[in-house]
C-alpha cells in the first residue's frame, strides 16, 4: 500500500492540470483529515482529504469561503489567504487542493497581554470585519442581522434548559444579556467566523496567513474574539483596544458582553453535542464545565453595565473550557455550499469517476507497485484512484462515515431532488 504523502500526491497530479511533483510530506496525524504537503515546481501546496461527515462540511465550508475572497477583497487584508488550486473525487469523497501557507502555530495559553502578537491579532481581526459585505452578497455567503444573532443566541440557551442540566443561576445569567436590546443593537460586519490561534500563521511575531474559512459571513464581529479568552481577560482587553484605534473605538462596551456569551454559550454547544450524540462522556463533561461557571458569572453579570468586561472565568478554567471545546460546525449555508461547490461543474471533473472494485484495484498495485503507470512517470487517472482508495481507508478512517459524508445534508430540502 502506497504511504499517505504519495497518495495524496496522486491525487493533486489529478486536482491541478499540469502539475509536476517532487516531494510531498506528511502533515501529521489527524482524525478529520489525511493531509500532506506537495513540493511543486513554484509552490508548496496543501492536499486534504476528509475523513469524516463534519470534516466534509467544514471543508465545502472553507472553499465557499476562499472561492468568495476574490483578487480585490484579498488586496485588503494584511495577510495571506489560502488559494484553490483544484478538487478531485477521492473514492466516496474528494480531495482538495489549495496553496499551503508558511508559518508556525501558536499556543495561546502562552499568550500575554504585552506581547508583540497582540497588535498582530488586533490588526487581522479588524482587516477582515473592515471587507465591505458584498464579498458575502456576491459570493453566496450567509448573511445574518443583529436580530438573527441574538435569535441564534435565544435558540442555543432554549435548547440547553430543555436538557435540565444548566444550572438556575447560569441560565438567567445569559437570559440578561439576550434579553437585553441595547446589547444587539450593532451593526453586522464581514466575520472569519471560526477564528483561533490554530486558524493563524506566525513568523517573526508577525500573522502572516490565516486559514480555515469556513465561517465567513456577514454575521456579529463579536464571534471572533471569543477564543482570546483561553488566554486571559487581560489578553482580550488588550486585543480589543488595540481593535477600536484601528477599526470602531464606540463598540467595546457591547462587544465585550457579547464575547462573554459567546465564551460560556461553547459550553452549552458542547452539552448540546453530547445529548444529540448520546455521549455520557461529553454530557458528563459539560456539565461539570457548567458547574465551574455557576462560580464565576459574577463577571459577566457586571460586564452589562461597564465599558469593558472581564471573562466569566478565570484564565486556567477559560483555558481548559476552551481547549475541551470542539469547534462549532455552522449547517446553515450547507444548502448553499452544495450548489455553489458542484465539483463536476465548478471543476470540471469526469462524471464517470468511480471508485475502483476490489479486484481491479489488485491488478492496479500489481502493475503500479511504485505508484506509477505512465512512461513519463505521474499518476495516471486509474492508479490515483487506486490510491484514493488507500489513503481513505488508511489509519482512523471509518468507510461507513465517508460513504454518509457524501449524502445530501438532512438539513437540505432539495436533498430528493439532486
Amino acid at each position: 500500500m502506497a504511504s499517505i504523502p504519495l497518495t495524496l500526491a496522486a491525487l493533486a497530479t489529478s486536482a491541478v492540470p499540469d502539475l509536476t511533483v517532487f516531494g510531498a510530506r506528511s502533515l501529521g496525524q489527524s482524525s478529520d483529515y489525511a493531509a500532506a504537503v506537495i513540493v511543486s515546481a513554484d509552490a508548496e501546496l496543501l492536499v486534504r482529504v476528509p475523513r469524516t461527515e463534519a470534516a466534509e462540511a467544514t471543508q465545502r465550508g472553507e472553499l465557499l469561503g476562499l472561492a468568495a475572497l476574490t483578487e480585490g477583497p484579498r488586496s485588503q487584508l494584511s495577510f495571506a489567504v489560502p488559494e484553490s488550486r483544484g478538487i478531485t473525487r477521492a473514492g466516496q469523497t474528494r480531495a482538495v487542493v489549495t496553496t499551503h501557507l508558511a508559518g508556525t502555530s501558536f499556543d495561546i495559553t502562552d499568550l500575554h497581554d504585552d506581547a508583540l502578537l497582540i497588535d498582530s491579532i488586533a490588526q487581522v481581526i479588524a482587516s477582515i470585519h473592515s471587507l465591505p459585505l458584498s464579498v458575502a452578497q456576491q459570493g453566496g455567503l450567509p448573511i445574518r442581522s443583529a436580530n438573527d444573532a441574538r435569535l441564534a443566541a435565544t435558540r442555543t440557551i432554549d435548547r440547553a434548559e430543555q436538557t435540565r442540566l444548566v444550572p438556575e443561576i447560569v441560565r438567567r445569567r445569559w437570559l440578561s444579556v439576550v434579553e437585553d436590546a441595547s446589547l444587539w443593537d450593532f451593526a453586522p460586519t464581514m466575520v472569519h467566523g471560526t477564528l483561533s490561534e490554530e486558524q493563524l500563521r506566525v513568523e517573526d511575531d508577525r500573522i502572516t496567513g490565516v486559514l480555515g474559512w469556513s465561517g465567513l459571513a456577514v454575521d456579529d464581529p463579536a464571534l471572533d474574539f471569543f477564543w482570546l479568552l483561553g488566554a486571559s481577560p487581560a489578553v482580550l482587553d488588550a486585543v480589543l483596544e488595540r481593535y477600536a484605534d484601528l477599526h470602531n473605538p464606540g463598540v467595546l462596551a457591547k462587544l465585550s458582553s457579547r464575547i462573554a456569551l459567546y465564551h460560556e454559550l461553547e459550553v452549552a454547544r458542547w452539552l448540546l453535542q453530547g445529548v444529540d450524540t448520546h455521549d455520557q462522556e461529553i454530557i458528563d463533561d459539560a456539565v461539570a464545565m457548567l458547574d465551574r461557571l455557576v462560580s464565576g458569572g459574577h463577571t459577566l453579570t457586571s460586564a452589562l453595565a461597564k465599558a469593558r468586561s472581564r471573562a466569566p472565568l478565570s484564565a486556567d478554567e477559560a483555558e481548559l473550557i476552551l481547549s475541551e471545546t470542539p469547534e462549532v460546525i455552522d449547517f446553515l449555508s450547507d444548502t448553499a455550499a452544495y450548489e455553489a461547490l458542484d465539483e463536476d461543474r465548478m471543476f470540471g471533473v469526469d462524471n464517470d469517476f468511480r471508485e475502483t472494485p476490489a479486484d481491479e484495484r489488485e491488478a492496479v498495485d500489481t502493475d503500479a507497485a511504485d505508484g506509477t503507470d505512465n512512461t513519463d512517470g505521474t499518476p495516471s487517472e486509474e492508479t490515483s484512484d487506486a490510491l484514493a482508495t488507500d489513503v481513505l481507508t488508511t489509519d482512523v478512517l471509518d468507510p461507513q462515515a465517508l460513504r454518509d459524508a457524501t449524502s445530501p445534508s438532512p438539513r437540505d430540502p432539495d436533498a430528493s431532488t439532486r
